[in-house]
């Protein structure tokens, strides 16, 4: 199975976060029916990385799909769209953005139409895929796995 993995930059992550995220990334990538990993080099680390160093470690197949520009329609809309081809599409993403983010701010995810989790371009991604699996990290009430439609 291709799995896709899509998420937040690494400057939406805390520390404990980060490794709530890398570990689940790792629970992911060990189940046997894996056979290779897609995601989307972003340039300012987190997810995207993260799935490329574990996948590494763990010897499985990557594919980094990054944008060829920085720019939606020429960039990262096509990229993720090569994402959402995999056969399942998990977005890791924060519950809510530590107080050292310096980035733009959101009230809710307008891609999901929830404030369960904070905005993330992955959340464009998965809803796209064949099968598209939501995981909040940072956020003790939500454990499982969460499907949005």
């Amino acid at each position: 199975m291709k799995l896709g993995i899509v998420g937040h930059e690494a400057a939406k992550f805390t520390p404990e976060t980060e490794t709530e995220a890398k570990a689940l990334i790792r629970t992911l990538l060990l189940n046997p029916a894996v056979t290779e990993v897609v995601s989307g080099e972003c340039h300012l680390g987190g997810i995207d990385i993260w799935a490329h160093e574990i996948a590494d470690e763990l010897g499985l197949p990557f594919t980094g799909f990054a944008p060829k520009e920085r720019s939606w329609e020429k960039g990262y809309k096509p990229r993720n769209l090569q994402i959402a081809q995999a056969d399942e599409v998990h977005c890791i993403v924060v519950a809510k953005l530590p107080e050292s983010y310096k980035g733009m701010r959101f009230t809710y995810c307008y891609h999901c139409r929830t404030s369960e989790h904070a905005k993330s371009g992955g959340c464009w991604t998965a809803k796209r895929a064949k099968i598209g699996v939501w995981h909040v990290v940072g956020n003790k009430k939500c454990d499982a796995p969460v499907t949005l439609l």
